[in-house]
């Protein structure tokens, strides 16, 4: 990353810093940390990452930092989801790691033409070696492949592997808030060349794609968390574009 873009993006992650966390992760501690113990020991996943991760694009701004960031909120979602249902604590967790799974997976094929699709065929081929059944299998790529934005998505059939799908979407949505702002789009700006002079023309139109994602949130708890968070993400947009403004107009 050249020297404008890393200062750009430290410049990002300040004005960042001075918002509040949105209310998900600061209601959610508990679920969200049985996510990241989930994400970061059990064997499973461990071994999942260990083969996936070498073949994130890192340059797109979705790689290890997005995926874990989708995965664990995917888990988190998931277990949220899942209170009241009556399921025992271990057929949750399981569910949980499928939903962690389908994180880590899910843009293993991102710098593919139709990602989504790709990284379904992708994750059945790599998962027929994991203790998983045909159905979690299946559960696990459907998900990948009903993930994208603004694009149609089909039904999973069992109840569990709904939402599981819906976890996973709405996960990856979250991302639209503060970390387009502090990550992604840094990376996105490098990785393409784009001048900040040519950032400023193109952020009005960034910053309308982001408010529409609000209304498709799939789950219960993502459609009332996940609004502030993509507003979170918005409010620090609009303060890093008139820092380009006041910075790089003249360009």
């Amino acid at each position: 990353m050249n020297e404008i873009t890393c200062k750009l993006q430290r410049e990002a992650e300040r004005i960042a810093s001075k918002h509040p966390l949105p209310k998900f992760y600061t209601r959610f501690k508990a679920p969200l940390a049985v996510a990241k113990r989930l994400f970061y020991n059990h064997p499973g996943v461990v071994r999942l990452r260990a083969i996936a991760e070498p073949e994130y694009n890192e340059a797109l701004g979705h790689g290890v930092f997005h995926s874990a960031r989708v995965s664990i909120d995917c888990a988190a979602l998931v277990h949220i989801e899942t209170n009241g249902n009556r399921m025992e604590p271990s057929a949750v967790e399981r569910l949980m790691v499928i939903g962690i799974y389908a994180g880590v997976l899910h843009d293993i094929c991102r710098d593919e033409q139709n990602h989504a699709q790709c990284g379904a065929e992708k994750a059945q081929r790599l998962l027929c070696d994991f203790s998983l059944s045909p159905e979690e299998i299946v559960c696990v790529s459907d998900a990948i492949r009903n993930h994208e934005a603004f694009a149609s998505s089909t039904s999973s059939g069992r109840q569990w592997a709904q939402l599981v799908s819906d976890c996973l979407y709405d996960a990856d949505k979250f991302r639209w808030g503060a970390d387009t702002f502090t990550h992604m789009l840094w990376h996105m700006m490098d990785y393409q060349s784009i001048s900040p002079g040519e950032l400023i023309e193109k952020f009005p139109w960034g910053m309308s794609g982001a408010a529409s994602i609000i209304e498709t949130f799939r789950t219960a708890t993502g459609r009332q968390f996940g609004p502030e968070i993509v507003e979170n993400g918005l409010e620090i947009g609009k303060e890093i574009y008139r820092y380009l403004l006041e910075h790089f107009r003249e360009s």
